[in-house]
């Protein structure tokens, strides 16, 4: 037979004294929980913080050797007497050094370089790209 009304209200916290105890967290409980989270927590914090880093340089360096690409087809579209030592500040509309340099290349080893073959150098940024260009005959 269940009561409605404790008659003796100290006979029923008694009773109840242990029932109440499975119904929440102390707050002690949850700043501890919060505290192991939380060191939890800081390593995958800085990991994806160093990923995010390692993206970002990728994507410069993509970008600076797109831009190396480019100034690479733009020297070599060039008349192959005009090819010369040059270098810049600007590519393509970016802000970044560069710096060709051109020279005639031994091409079948007799250490004589050849009239009609040029090394082509080119750094843009840390890119450095190299092609040789021969003389259209």
């Amino acid at each position: 037979m269940s009561r409605l009304h404790p008659l003796n209200k100290e006979q029923d916290k008694e009773q109840n004294k242990g029932q109440n105890r499975g119904q929440g967290f102390l707050l002690l409980e949850v700043i501890l929980a919060m505290a192991i989270i939380s060191l939890a927590m800081a390593p995958i914090a800085q990991n994806i913080t160093d990923s995010l880093k390692i993206g970002s340089e990728g994507n410069k360096l993509a970008q600076n050797y797109y831009l190396a690409q480019g100034k690479m087809e733009e020297i070599l579209a060039q008349n192959f007497d005009a090819l010369a030592n040059a270098s810049g500040t600007q590519v393509m509309g970016v802000n970044i050094p560069w710096q060709v340099s051109v020279s005639l290349y031994d091409g079948d080893g007799d250490s004589t370089p050849d009239p009609d073959l040029k090394r082509v150098l080119l750094q843009v940024g840390e890119i450095k790209l190299e092609t040789l260009r021969f003389r259209m005959l």
